[in-house]
């Protein structure tokens, strides 16, 4: 019902924009694309707004095509990805609500559902597989330039499908996907095999500021700000740490908080048993899945760490949680 209702309101939309969250991931990326392109093919007017993206996807077709604004008073359509809620997409409050109307597709569990036609499926592995069922709703050509980003999207946010949220389904699409010409050898060549040196150091500053808890079971590290940006590195190049931490055995949950410019912190867990960590994410305001989440820290750091690491220690003795 949702697909249809967001294909009517596409169909009826001369203006369209599109755009996922803040500093955007694999994902967000792949996603967004996807649905420009797709859109572009159909004829639409439609443009994708990011405001920002890190350089490692820059080898992707057509990526800087992207605007960091919408410079119109009005616009018919807003489609969000990626985001469960709209405090998060990279546009403010003032040009979301300028748009007459609002589609929201997405997978992570809702924390604040937003738009006038919402599709949440918390059981595919990505936005771009969400996308991926939407464009095969629609009946139109997957080419090689919207293959490429979905396969972007969904191999980069299921951790290369190493993920618990990686289906059959997911494998069906991304053989679909190769079959249009997505170049899964140049992609996971760029994204997997090749990183800067400055990424290094800073995996190597992560496991420096490793704190263990629980036996072992839980690993927590902190990077400020001043770290990041020191190295030269975008604040999406400081994502991913928390999988470094997940790797060692005998780990179950894994926790890293990174600095960001605005002076907040974002903290990205990883959970790899049966915690449950988005009930953690989604009680701190964010949100996520049962074994991938986080949220936002504005103050009392410490306070908050605490909270988080009684959460899972709760969670690691009380099989009623999981």
């Amino acid at each position: 019902m949702e697909f249809e209702q967001a294909k009517e309101i596409i169909n009826n939309s001369k203006s369209i924009y599109i755009v996922a969250h803040v500093n955007p991931d694999g994902d967000a990326i792949g996603s967004t694309y996807a649905m420009y392109f797709t859109l572009k093919n159909l004829g639409k007017d439609v443009h994708v707004i990011m405001p920002e993206y890190s350089d490692v996807f820059s080898f992707l077709p057509d990526i800087s095509i992207c605007e960091k604004d919408v410079y119109v008073e009005s616009y018919d359509l807003l489609i969000g990805l990626d985001s469960s809620d709209s405090s998060r997409l990279a546009v403010s409050s003032e040009v979301y609500n300028r748009a007459k109307k609002v589609i929201m597709l997405d997978h992570h569990q809702i924390a604040h559902p937003y738009g006038d036609v919402r599709y949440i499926n918390d059981k595919l592995s990505s936005a771009s597989e969400v996308v991926f069922n939407f464009i095969k709703y629609l009946g139109t050509n997957i080419d090689e330039k919207i293959a490429t980003y979905l396969y972007t999207g969904i191999m980069t946010d299921t951790g290369s499908f190493n993920y618990s949220n990686t289906s059959s389904d997911t494998h069906r699409a991304i053989a679909e996907l190769i079959d249009a010409g997505a170049d899964h050898i140049v992609i996971c060549k760029k994204l997997n095999d090749t990183i800067k040196e400055a990424k290094l150091k800073l995996i190597a500053k992560t496991i420096d500021n490793m704190e263990v808890y629980n036996n072992g079971k839980v690993r927590y590290s902190l990077i400020d700000y001043d770290t990041i940006n020191s190295l030269g590195l975008h604040e999406e190049d400081a994502e991913g740490m928390t999988n470094y931490l997940r790797m060692v055995e005998g780990t179950e949950v894994g926790i890293y908080v990174r600095g960001k410019k605005d002076g907040t912190y974002k903290v990205s867990m990883r959970s790899i048993g049966n915690v449950d960590i988005s009930k953690i994410a989604i009680a701190n305001g964010g949100g996520g899945h049962p074994r991938a989440a986080g949220f936002t820290i504005v103050e009392d750091l410490e306070g908050v760490k605490n909270k988080i690491l009684k959460a899972v220690e709760v969670m690691l003795v009380d099989d009623t949680t999981h």
